[in-house]
């Protein structure tokens, strides 16, 4: 041992550098270490979500009016949109699975991907998804919510579209339309006029 230190001592450069090379090491233990927990804990979170998922679309896959009336709104909207989205993957041609669906269906499959998809920013949205989804999404939210937070959907639905040539993407604007509908998203109950929807029309979902 004494050999060892003693050999260190006359090399204190290479000391120094295995030193910084075990600091290094150290460091790079820590952030994979911290990364594996990062992917482990979404992948956790992944599978619960559609776990979840599983068991709320199965609770709707036999609707009645008894059932939808007496759901809890978010349940009801969730529960049926996600019997259309399984129908629709699990069809060979996904496009003419969707066009096969009443306008009501399509109304609520689309608005439930404005909540999947632009659940953290509505531009997300828009960004993800084109036509005849964006289309329908519209249809309803100007359908079933308030003038102030549908002027700012339609708004967006203009900025994104690429057939309409009088309207302009300004990332400024879109920013604060994205913090305004986060924000009355968040002041609003989203799925109660949702559900009131499917109510109202319970023979296109059954």
């Amino acid at each position: 041992m004494g050999e060892f230190f003693a050999f260190f001592s006359e090399h204190i450069g290479l000391a120094l550098l295995l030193a910084a090379l075990a600091v290094l090491a150290l460091f790079v233990l820590v952030k994979a270490g911290r990364a594996f927990s990062k992917r482990s804990a979404e992948n956790n979170r992944i599978i619960a979500k559609l776990e979840a998922d599983t068991k709320l679309r199965k609770e709707f896959e036999n609707l009645t009016p008894e059932l939808a009336g007496s759901a809890q709104p978010e349940r009801l909207f969730k529960g049926v949109a996600l019997n259309l989205c399984r129908r629709i993957e699990k069809s060979e041609n996904i496009l003419e699975e969707f066009n096969s669906l009443n306008d009501c269906q399509k109304e609520i499959y689309s608005l439930y991907f404005v909540f999947e998809d632009g659940g953290e920013t509505l531009s997300e949205f828009f960004k993800i998804n084109g036509k005849p989804l964006t289309e329908y999404a519209l249809s309803i939210v100007k359908k079933i919510y308030s003038s102030e937070l549908s002027e700012i959907f339609e708004s967006e639905y203009d900025a994104y579209d690429s057939d309409n040539e009088t309207a302009s993407l300004i990332a400024d604007k879109i920013a604060k339309e994205d913090a305004d509908f986060k924000k009355l998203t968040e002041n609003t109950d989203i799925f109660a006029p949702a559900a009131e929807y499917i109510i109202s029309n319970i023979n296109s979902f059954i």
